[in-house]
């Protein structure tokens, strides 16, 4: 195995499945690059961090890598799979294995520019490919928007909006909805709290995916804390608890909507928060009732 190098693979459970298909890989003649993207490449990963891992092949030979021999290459530790593709030159099989690891085996044209993320080289047969390579191995970075008061208090207005439309979905019986209201609800909530404690807007990255939310997470929690698990965490199996969680996420709107109101300088919707508070009050005693309990109120 020439040429292959596996000396700076990071010692998590994952090594040993990166040890059995690279080998396996790189001995096939029509493989130009094998190299690890994701959190292993950039020396965050852990014991449950998928495997990114990466091929380059020429443009002729990808279709055979389409439907490779998945079993043979991985001893038939496959127990599921998806086939991404990725626009004419590139693809993903996104895969889970009998050992719990999930591996995002990537393959794509030697002739594409790879991707720009922390990326660590395990085997190369192209010097030009070698040098694209080195180019694009650079830390992620995610352009910061800075959030503007405009965009604060149009987010404040939409909470407001979009709790007071629980009761019309709570009133028509379709409590199944509702959990897609508390998701937006969260989205709006995270949003408002990261602009609380960075100063800026959410990127798009933010709701991209596991690293993406990781980062938001850990901004969020500096301002909300256990706080925030409690309120989207909060159970919503009767109309009691319903009634709960709504309020929890209320209270949470109106302490973080003001604050940013007075931090941006813009006129806080009391008038609107005034409404849906008092609608959903007026709403509580019916809709609570129906549980056939006492909401402690």
């Amino acid at each position: 195995m020439d040429g292959l190098d596996l000396s700076a693979l990071p010692d998590l459970p994952q090594r040993g499945t990166i040890a059995l298909l690279a080998p396996r890989l790189w001995h096939d003649a029509r493989v130009a690059a094998v190299w690890l993207g994701g959190s292993l490449a950039r020396g965050a990963g852990d014991a449950y961090g998928d495997i990114d891992l990466r091929v380059a092949v020429a443009p002729a030979d990808l279709d055979a890598w389409k439907a490779p021999d998945l079993a043979a290459l991985l001893d038939d530790l496959v127990l599921g799979q998806q086939f991404i593709p990725l626009g004419d030159d590139a693809f993903i099989h996104h895969l889970i294995l009998a050992n719990g690891d999930i591996l995002d085996f990537l393959v794509q044209s030697v002739e594409r520019q790879p991707v720009a993320e922390p990326i660590l080289v395990l085997g190369c047969r192209s010097v030009a490919l070698a040098e694209r390579l080195n180019s694009a191995n650079q830390p992620e970075e995610v352009e910061s928007k800075p959030a503007s008061a405009e965009a604060a208090r149009e987010l404040v207005t939409a909470f407001w909006i979009n709790s007071h439309k629980h009761r019309k979905v709570l009133h028509r019986g379709l409590e199944l909805m509702f959990p897609a209201g508390v998701y937006a609800a969260w989205t709006m909530l995270m949003r408002l709290w990261y602009i609380e404690a960075t100063g800026d807007d959410v990127h798009p990255y933010h709701f991209s995916g596991i690293h993406g939310l990781t980062e938001l997470v850990r901004a969020v929690e500096a301002v909300a804390g256990v706080d925030a698990l409690a309120i989207f965490g909060a159970p919503i199996r009767t109309p009691a608890e319903i009634w709960e969680a709504v309020a929890r996420q209320h209270e949470a709107a109106a302490r973080v909507g003001r604050t940013l109101a007075e931090r941006f300088g813009f006129a806080y919707p009391a008038a609107l928060e005034e409404m849906v508070r008092a609608s959903w009050r007026a709403f509580r005693g019916e809709y609570v009732a129906a549980d056939g309990t006492s909401d402690g109120a």
